[in-house]
């Protein structure tokens, strides 16, 4: 039933799930909000990942997580900026060494709250993690790619097999690791030779499969399509980079939301224009497209819902 669910929703959905956690991560005040994303982020890859490659790369990016979480609080500790009217949790002998440029100083005490700032830093990056983790493991590549607009197939291609890399080289060390077992070598053998240059083999020749198989297919192939339309589109093109950046600064600098506003859709509707424009140029043909449901809405829905909740308590005077 939640697989039959899963295979619904369109491929784009999960990006937007992800990246709505992504946002409400990096915004995070507390370390419970940074907890509560991560959780849920790992809740929603084991409730509707799918028996694929690309669904296989979990704890890839738990350990990823973890990593930073240690590496931002040892990065604290040895360079620790704790004011002495703090409270004083760990007590660590204090080194300084000076190369000529000023004298760096390694260690010392380390604050409380200067723990509990470090933890709040790598628990949003780790949660920050795992939040894109839910897209690359949920979001079918080939699906994602083939909704993808005529004028962005090529840069599609780039991203999705990019995103798709980690999983494919995860699924190809599993694969050499059991064939290493099945002929009886152990783990202590030569890394090089019995891992390294097995997984990159195999990355190589899947890359060359698939090479051969766009050629089959036409991959590349431009249609005509006047001057005069590709000049509309560049100018359309250039336009909304124009507008689009003008409103982020403006939002920014806090000078006129209503401005900010009306640069940010004059921008977003130019360059739905220049994409829709560009599209033709690229001529390609499918059997069948990912059309999105009302599943897909309603997931949408909840999410800026969920975003205009977070900001609007983040606001809310204390």
């Amino acid at each position: 039933m939640i697989q039959k669910l899963a295979s619904k929703i369109h491929p784009s959905t999960w990006w937007v799930i992800s990246l709505a956690l992504a946002v409400i991560a990096g915004s995070a005040t507390s370390i419970v909000q940074t907890l509560s994303v991560a959780a849920l982020s790992v809740l929603l890859i084991l409730v509707f990942r799918e028996n694929a490659p690309w669904a296989r790369s979990l704890k890839f990016y738990l350990i990823l997580a973890l990593a930073v979480v240690v590496i931002r609080v040892v990065f604290r500790i040895v360079f620790s900026f704790s004011q002495e009217t703090d409270d004083i949790l760990l007590e660590l002998p204090r080194f300084e060494l000076d190369f000529g440029l000023g004298a760096i100083g390694l260690l010392g005490n380390v604050s409380a709250p200067a723990m509990l700032g470090a933890l709040l830093d790598g628990s949003r990056l780790a949660a920050i993690i795992l939040a894109i983790a839910v897209a690359n493991t949920l979001a079918n590549p080939r699906k994602l790619l083939k909704s993808a607009p005529g004028a962005l197939y090529e840069i599609a291609t780039s991203v999705s097999v990019a995103i798709n890399l980690a999983p494919q080289l995860i699924e190809s060390f599993a694969r050499v690791r059991r064939a290493r077992g099945l002929r009886g070598k152990g783990r202590k053998s030569s890394t090089l030779n019995g891992l390294l240059i097995p997984v990159l083999e195999d990355t190589l020749d899947r890359s060359l499969l698939l090479a051969a198989s766009m050629d089959a297919r036409g991959f590349g192939r431009k249609s005509t399509q006047s001057k005069g339309e590709l000049l509309l589109a560049r100018v359309l093109g250039l336009q909304s980079l124009l507008a689009i950046t003008m409103g982020v600064f403006v939002l920014l600098s806090g000078f006129s939301a209503p401005a900010a506003m009306t640069l940010l859709a004059i921008g977003a509707v130019t360059s739905v224009i220049s994409v829709r424009l560009t599209s033709r140029r690229n001529s390609r043909t499918s059997i069948a497209r990912t059309a999105r449901t009302p599943i897909d809405f309603a997931v949408i829905a909840a999410c800026s819902v969920l975003l205009i909740v977070h900001f609007a308590w983040a606001v809310m005077p204390v």
